[in-house]
């Protein structure tokens, strides 16, 4: 008589599957942990980049509706250099301060607008006329710095330093922790 033989796997057989199988699954939940991860820092980092936009589009709506030196009180300066409807102040540690005039959104009167360093969060103050009270309102956090330069005839200048010409436009520069700096400039 013949011995068939078992039809079947063996152990050992058996053992290197297993053994694979786990291998792969090892491999699919890291390169899976993997995406997840990416997928949480790009809606972080989506999320930053949406908030610089906004910030950026409030402060260009806030320069265009910056209110006309003629239509601000006191005398009109011709030789000028700054309109009347903006300030730029420098605290000790060279963070700039920009306050703005504007038209109030309800067409009726101005408002002042602020933007300011707190800590390290940007915030924008707005004070509307004939209010005491003001609106503090945080537009991005983990601020290192927000400067400003101005553009003349002469070229791009600090606020502080002397000249003799109009203003044409200004530059705002946001620096982030991480996220590098960001440039707006914005006609006069």
């Amino acid at each position: 008589m013949k011995n068939r033989g078992v039809a079947g796997f063996t152990l050992v057989e058996m053992l290197v599957a297993i053994s694979l199988l786990g291998l792969l699954g090892i491999i699919s939940w890291r390169g899976l942990d993997h995406v997840v991860d990416q997928r949480i820092r790009i809606s972080e980092q989506d999320s930053q980049v949406e908030r610089l936009i906004r910030t950026i589009g409030q402060l260009e709506r806030d320069f265009d509706e910056c209110i006309a030196d003629s239509l601000l009180s006191g005398p009109i300066d011709t030789a000028s250099r700054i309109p009347k409807c903006l300030t730029i102040t420098r605290d000790q540690q060279l963070r700039d301060s920009v306050t703005i005039v504007r038209r109030h959104p309800s067409g009726t009167g101005y408002s002042t607008v602020s933007y300011d360093l707190d800590g390290d969060d940007l915030i924008r103050i707005t004070t509307s006329d004939g209010s005491s009270q003001s609106v503090r309102v945080p537009l991005l956090n983990d601020v290192i710095s927000f400067q400003t330069r101005l553009l003349s005839a002469n070229g791009w200048v600090d606020f502080a330093e002397q000249s003799d010409t109009r203003v044409r436009a200004i530059e705002i520069s946001i620096e982030r922790n991480e996220a590098g700096r960001y440039r707006k400039v914005i006609a006069l």
